[in-house]
């Protein structure tokens, strides 16, 4: 462990229950993405985290959601390189949930509703800052933290302030979990499509007129066998139907039927024909109307130059911490996915633990802490 490294890991070690502290207070104000209402303390406390670390703080209402805050240094110089660091405060846990899952600190294990996913990484931007400011020290790029109230169900107001950030700033850093008990640090992520495909038969009678009649549920039934043709796992494609519904009742040839399907790609190319081929869908069957709509939601996150050039710098301060990193590729998104397309991205530099959305959520407390030492190296490291 070099010198600097073994500083942080000091400060770290003796700042750990000022760390739970942090994390309880988040943990157990709920925050559900559905209810704006519920982040009004869970914001405060973030506001003075932020403030005493003499960083203006914005706080962005949105239209249906609680917005998000935009943090930026006191003396933030708007010409000057920045660093953009993205989290999220909202949970996939209803209101209540805490009585089930309270908050608990036993041996090495944090647990609680959104401790992992990701209230855990939020606190471990305000510690990483904290460590740099009680250290004397001070990062050469200026560090700007975002943190939303609506990344659990699509970031469709936030995102706009994400890239309007991630545009300006000279690497971005996302504070979602790691992958597994590893830790791995997340360098690519598939890119999304959501789709919508709604079909229009010929009623008639099943019994009296069945051959008048164009059925919309066997003409589904043959776009779904197109849809699942289309599937390529060995390359990372993923084509999932994840809901049907149609007919109207048993004695009837089925007027109307609709699917929705989930796409998953590795690359924009591969998204781009995977597109082209889900618009292309034809049915065979006469007297059927097929209507398609959606498209690509968000685009890969992949591994270009830059962000492999960040990766190496990753991996290099790690062992100043004396921490050999893995990396990986994950079908799920994040704001990573949009911010890749602006500005050099590392995701997946969150806490160590395991559970996302599921009922045995947890941290393992030190492996979060020597990330939280990680991430304040990234920090203080100089311009790319």
């Amino acid at each position: 462990m070099t010198e600097s490294g073994r500083e942080i890991h000091t400060y770290f070690l003796e700042h750990k229950a000022d760390f739970i502290e942090l994390l309880r207070s988040l943990v157990e104000q709920e925050t559900p993405s559905d209810d704006p209402s519920s982040f009004k303390k869970v914001f405060s406390i973030l506001r003075k985290s932020f403030e005493d670390l003499d960083y203006n703080v914005e706080h962005r209402p949105g239209k249906t959601t609680a917005g998000e805050l935009v943090c930026k240094p006191e003396d933030f110089d708007p010409d000057a390189p920045s660093q953009l660091l993205v989290g999220h405060i909202d949970t996939v846990w209803d209101t209540g949930t805490l009585n089930e899952m309270p908050f608990s600190i036993e041996d090495n294990i944090g647990k609680g509703p959104g401790i992992f996913d990701m209230k855990a990484g939020v606190c471990m931007m305000i510690f990483a800052m904290k460590a740099i400011r009680e250290l004397g020290r001070s990062p050469d790029v200026q560090p700007v933290f975002i943190i939303s109230s609506d990344e659990e169900i699509g970031s469709f107001e936030s995102k706009d302030i994400i890239v309007e950030e991630a545009k300006q700033a000279e690497r971005t850093f996302i504070l979602e979990p790691a992958l597994g008990r590893e830790g791995k640090i997340k360098t690519e992520r598939k890119g999304i499509g959501l789709y919508e495909i709604d079909i229009k038969g010929t009623p008639s009678h099943a019994g009296l007129d069945p051959e008048k009649g164009s059925s919309a549920i066997l003409a589904l039934s043959n776009i779904v066998q197109q849809l699942i043709e289309l599937n390529d796992p060995l390359n990372g494609i993923n084509v999932n139907i994840g809901k049907i519904e149609g007919g109207e009742r048993a004695n009837v040839i089925a007027a109307k039927s609709k699917a929705i399907v989930d796409l998953r790609v590795p690359t924009k190319e591969d998204g781009e024909r995977i597109n082209k081929q889900i618009y292309d869908l034809k049915s065979e069957e006469k007297g059927i109307e097929v209507k398609i709509s959606g498209g690509i939601r968000r685009l890969p996150l992949e591994k270009k130059e830059a962000n492999q050039r960040l990766w190496e710098i990753t991996q290099s301060l790690g062992r100043e911490l004396d921490m050999e990193l893995e990396e990986t590729a994950t079908g799920g998104v994040s704001d990573g996915n949009f911010t890749n397309l602006y500005s050099p991205t590392i995701d997946g530099l969150g806490a160590v633990g395991e559970g996302a959305h599921a009922y045995h959520e947890k941290i393992f407390v030190e492996e979060t802490l020597k990330r939280a030492e990680l991430l304040t190296l990234l920090l203080l490291h100089p311009s790319l």
